[in-house]
């Protein structure tokens, strides 16, 4: 069998996700490194180490330990579609895409959007008691309405749909190598 060339757009999806994938690391380090900050922030104002005058005008750090372990799982799902996608192309470059691996790998997108999905809603959830107990708004967000994006969900179902016909091509691909 003679190895095909992938096409140009393969190779640009390979560098763009690349690309993605670097930053997304980044911008891990970068919230990590905030929430610590926020949290050794939040720490000293709740332990008198910070006057009250200087923790007045800290507020808006110390909501950022609230909303920030959010970003961070927002950005660790993120990580998780990037990487499975990542690994989907790179079958594709070596030209044997209709492999078992990526069936495993089309479902853990699906189940990383639907968490991504969940963390969103509980982000909304929060901001929703922020304004409601506390009176305040966190990061400087309002709550407008909830919102149910039912496109993301439909993309899991599609994606879960899609991975189980991958799959079983890829069981009848292998038995088909086994018949004489």
């Amino acid at each position: 069998m003679e190895a095909v060339k992938p096409s140009p757009m393969i190779g640009g999806l390979k560098w763009l996700l690349d690309i993605v994938w670097y930053l997304l690391w980044a911008l891990l380090t970068v919230t990590a490194v905030g929430f610590l900050g926020a949290t050794l922030v939040f720490l000293a104002q709740l332990f008198g180490w910070i006057p009250e005058s200087a923790a007045e005008s800290l507020r808006s750090v110390i909501d950022l330990v609230i909303m920030l372990p959010l970003v961070v799982a927002e950005i660790l799902a993120l990580m998780v579609i990037v990487h499975r996608l990542r690994l989907i192309v790179r079958t594709l470059i070596s030209g044997d895409p209709f492999v078992p691996e990526n069936a495993g790998h089309l479902r853990i997108i699906a189940i990383a959007i639907a968490a991504y999905q969940t963390v969103r809603y509980a982000a909304q959830g929060l901001i929703a008691i922020s304004l409601a107990v506390f009176g305040y708004q966190i990061g400087g967000v309002e709550l407008a309405r909830f919102d149910l994006n039912l496109g993301s969900w439909f993309a899991v179902a599609a994606l879960l749909v899609l991975s189980e016909v991958l799959r079983e091509g890829a069981r009848m691909r292998q038995e088909q190598k086994l018949t004489i």
